[in-house]
């Protein structure tokens, strides 16, 4: 049973007479005729009953005909679905992102996404940029928003985000009164960092600037979740290095400070996938990020406010 029998016998039903119905179809009355027969005979019951002056269904065909006409909208609805997903507007991706794409990308991008493919089905999952990394390579994840830790022949990557650091500390703290922190004010200052393995590409962008100033930060709490490392600056436990969009989150009793008397290195988010065979849906995800990071106020007037 094929599309094209049960259209011709939708069609003909409708007409009640082959010369309509042929015309319709644009095939023969012959060709129509056969078309019915062999539909009659793989289901084995008439569907019509004829005779020379009219054509009427049977019992069988009034009760087939809306089973036909929903098998027809099926098939054209799951013809559609698969243009649709080869276009990458219907089905499902997994999207992994550091603990700091919060603050900056991660919720306008999803937003413009959803509201251009309402009918993808978005999975994310918060991952450190090691972790997205092995994910990525193990076909777990689509995308991932990480740290350039990682360069791979099979892995595309392209900087959406690139931002200075600021100390982050209590709003009491004694050089909160100042507009920006010379960085040998923290060279005797307790420091809050997310642990080594999580740590890693921050320590890549400071390491060489704490060696330079002799500067060795008292580290009094690792911590692992970005949320909970601000309640603790905010509880005047220490101060901790951060990315400018974080500056964003004033929730905590927490200031941000320009810091001075160095190139202030800068925390790029970049976004990853495999290099493969042409992936719609990846294509369009990858597409809707770079226009955010193109139209986003990266940081103006972040500190202003404070």
């Amino acid at each position: 049973m094929d599309q094209k029998s049960l259209m011709s016998f939708v069609v003909l039903a409708e007409e009640l007479q082959f010369i309509r119905a042929a015309k319709r179809l644009n095939v023969t009355q012959s060709a129509l005729s056969q078309l019915i027969a062999r539909l009659e005979k793989e289901l084995g019951v008439e569907l019509f009953e004829r005779t020379k002056r009219s054509v009427r269904l049977s019992e069988c065909g009034y009760v087939f005909l809306p089973e036909a006409r929903r098998v027809i909208e099926d098939i054209a609805k799951a013809a559609e679905t698969a243009r649709r997903a080869a276009r990458g507007q219907v089905g499902k991706i997994a999207i992994a992102y550091v603990d700091a794409a919060p603050f900056s990308l991660l919720s306008p991008v999803i937003m413009q996404f959803r509201k251009a493919f309402p009918d993808v089905e978005m999975v994310l999952h918060e991952m450190t940029s090691t972790e997205q990394f092995e994910a990525l390579q193990n076909d777990h994840i689509d995308i991932g928003l990480l740290r350039p830790l990682y360069q791979a022949e099979w892995m595309r990557t392209t900087t959406l985000l690139e931002e200075p650091y600021v100390v982050a500390m209590h709003k009491e703290h004694e050089l909160a009164t100042l507009e920006e922190v010379h960085i040998r004010a923290l060279i005797k200052e307790k420091f809050l960092f997310t642990s080594k393995e999580k740590a890693k590409y921050i320590f890549s962008n400071w390491d060489a600037i704490f060696s330079c100033y002799g500067m060795l930060p008292i580290v009094v709490q690792e911590v692992n979740q970005l949320h909970a490392l601000l309640s603790l600056v905010g509880a005047g436990m220490g101060m901790a290095f951060l990315p400018l969009s974080v500056a964003q989150n004033n929730n905590h009793g927490v200031v941000y400070r320009p810091i001075s008397g160095i190139d202030t290195p800068c925390a790029q988010l970049n976004i990853a996938w495999r290099d493969r065979s042409h992936n719609a849906l990846i294509s369009n995800f990858v597409s809707t990020a770079k226009q955010v990071s193109t139209r986003l106020n990266r940081g103006k007037n972040i500190l202003a406010a404070q």
